[in-house]
């Protein structure tokens, strides 16, 4: 029984209400949220959304009309990367959490955070 356990490929399972549940190989890809500076601007970059069935576009225009910056929805960096990366003006990092979870019930172990630079 344990090397049958061993053998198995990891597959995962997400369902979303009124919708058919999506299989796929190997584990789950967790959603990123970096924190970034660039030409003078701070910048919050989310990316990993389509794991959880999530439209990049949906979130990017319901965080416009809530937090009130500037949005943009980026294709990643690759040739065969089908995934897109949502881009906030400001460091929205507590506010992307919470609407994460209150939008779309997405705990956060399912999200990737920016680790504190220690200072010193």
């Amino acid at each position: 029984r344990e090397r049958l356990v061993e053998r198995m490929s990891a597959f995962h399972r997400v369902t979303v209400e009124g919708e058919a549940p999506l299989f796929k190989k190997g584990a789950l890809k967790l959603i990123h949220i970096h924190l970034k500076r660039a030409a003078g601007h701070n910048k919050t970059h989310i990316s990993g959304l389509e794991s959880f069935l999530i439209s990049p576009d949906a979130v990017a225009q319901a965080l416009k009309v809530k937090l009130g910056c500037t949005t943009a929805v980026l294709k990643l960096p690759g040739n065969n990367v089908k995934e897109q990366e949502v881009l906030l003006q400001g460091h929205c990092l507590n506010e992307v959490v919470d609407y994460l979870r209150d939008a779309y019930c997405i705990d956060k172990k399912w999200v990737v955070l920016p680790t504190p630079k220690k200072s010193g």
